[in-house]
């Protein structure tokens, strides 16, 4: 019972917020107001979903992911989508970190945040014209899922920083990284990211990658698309491909028992074979060294940008 009240009392705080579009209450500092939506002030902080499907208007909020969580389950109990929640956040979610946050709503699309005071809904249009449509149909579009004034048709909206905008029908093709091996079951790494006792140099050193042991001769492939910088023998990594991706991160391969791509060769992430597994190089047995760099030289934990670009 405490439930479903809880659920009546988000519907009607929304539907009431709806009604009064962007009043604020008396003595209240307009900065308590983090929007939802680009006309309506918020709710409760984290509304149940319940409430999403309920809503007839857009609506947004942050979602605290649980250890049970997944991205299937939270867009049928938001009333939405898969590709929706994925292009909103810019991420596939391959792994979804418990405890964590991700940006839900009920609509069907994409929902952007505007980066800098002065984006106008003219150039937003432009930038993410679905194919087939015109731009005016899109700006109208446009203005029926936020509800913003006809006016805005003719005078070129223009959003402030941090509203959201849903953009019906648009969905991102994420070129995110993924595994570079076809894995069925659970993963397993023997040696992550971070610092490490060399089983052969016998001191400790940083482990820039993580080591993902696998049957010698197993396929390798791109954790994203890219083109191929580097191809052969590389010191203790052995035989070792490189892989420069749009952005400017790069991602390396190692102890690799035989390539089979050449440097200036583009490759497709998932599909295009650079070599299979082995152990040369400075191993103790077969394996692949997965390793993302970033445009500055960085080296980060490649499991934890799963999922991302």
């Amino acid at each position: 019972m405490r439930g479903r009240w809880k659920i009546a009392a988000g519907v009607c705080a929304l539907l009431t917020i709806a009604a009064l579009s962007s009043a604020v209450a008396p003595g209240v500092s307009p900065d308590y107001y983090a929007r939802f939506s680009v006309l309506t002030p918020p709710g409760p902080s984290e509304p149940p979903p319940e409430v999403f499907r309920l809503v007839p208007r857009l609506i947004n909020a942050r979602h605290r992911v649980t250890g049970g969580d997944n991205v299937r389950d939270l867009a049928e109990a938001y009333g939405t989508d898969v590709r929706s929640l994925q292009s909103t956040n810019g991420n596939d979610f391959i792994f979804m970190r418990r405890g964590g946050y991700i940006r839900v709503h009920n609509g069907k699309g994409m929902l952007y945040e505007v980066s800098v005071d002065g984006e106008t809904l003219n150039g937003i249009a432009r930038r993410y014209l679905p194919r087939g449509m015109s731009l005016r149909e899109f700006r109208e579009d446009i203005v029926r899922e936020n509800r913003l004034p006809p006016s805005s048709l003719l005078s070129n909206y223009a959003f402030k920083k941090g509203d959201r905008v849903g953009l019906p029908g648009v969905y991102l093709d994420l070129d995110t990284y993924r595994l570079p091996l076809h894995i069925y079951g659970r993963l397993h790494i023997s040696s992550g990211f971070g610092m490490r006792y060399h089983p052969i140099l016998h001191r400790r050193i940083f482990h820039d990658g993580c080591d993902i042991p696998m049957p010698y001769g197993t396929p390798v492939y791109p954790t994203r698309s890219g083109k191929v910088i580097y191809a052969g023998w590389k010191g203790g990594y052995g035989n070792t491909v490189e892989v420069l991706h749009s952005g400017g991160a790069i991602s390396r391969y190692g102890h690799l028992s035989k390539i089979v791509v050449k440097v200036g060769e583009t490759v497709q992430k998932s599909r295009t074979m650079l070599g299979r597994v082995g152990s040369t190089g400075l191993s103790t047995g077969p394996h692949l060294h997965f390793e993302i760099i970033t445009p500055s030289g960085r080296p980060v934990n490649p499991l934890a940008e799963l999922g991302k670009r």
